[in-house]
């Protein structure tokens, strides 16, 4: 016969058969799994790591840490802290005889766009649609020699330099690479 016994917590069970009772071992310091909200993290070992979108504020985080029911986890991981570096919590067995300390890793994801969102020859601002910057001038300003304000995407870089000097009376190229180093898009202005 077996039982379940639901007034314990999700990983506390016990298993009847016949007069076996079988428990939880007392002398394991693991932890199980490591959330962020419903955020699983990836456990190796005794490092535990996970990534959060662009953006995302790690400054003030609680986390849920599951671990065997007569085990310790100190510090609480229920508090927010702060994880902008890496978090040691150890966790100690039920008979006291194991202790591991485990590293907690949160980082933010780099930002992916490679986008220009505002472009001016001074007082002059570029209507952008798409990838296509276009400026109209009074007939008979001299555009052989203009420089360029923007505003680019968080963290991205453009390149070459629009504050520099350079003739606009072909079309001039400029690529905008986004932080995570791979996405890049090429503007025409």
């Amino acid at each position: 016969v077996a039982a379940w016994f639901p007034n314990f917590q999700e990983e506390i069970f016990a298993s009847l058969f016949f007069s076996t009772v079988k428990v939880e071992k007392k002398n394991e310091s693991n932890i199980l799994s490591w959330n962020f909200g419903n955020k699983a993290a990836t456990i190796t070992g005794t490092d535990i790591k996970i990534t959060f979108p662009f953006g995302t504020d790690i400054s003030n985080l609680s986390a849920t840490a599951k671990i065997y029911s007569l085990a310790a986890i100190n510090p609480d991981p229920t508090q927010s802290r702060d994880y902008t570096n890496p978090v040691t919590f150890t966790v100690k067995s039920g008979d006291g005889n194991k202790t591991k300390t485990y590293t907690i890793t949160v980082t933010v994801a780099k930002n992916n766009e490679a986008e220009i969102t505002t472009w001016k020859f001074e007082i002059q601002a570029g209507t952008i649609s798409g990838t296509d910057i276009k400026i109209i001038f009074p007939f008979s300003t001299d555009i052989s020699s203009l420089s360029a304000t923007e505003t680019i995407s968080p963290q991205a870089t453009i390149n070459p330099n629009p504050s520099t000097s350079r003739s606009y009376s072909n079309p001039v190229d400029f690529t905008v690479t986004a932080e995570d180093g791979t996405t890049k898009k090429t503007y025409t202005v």
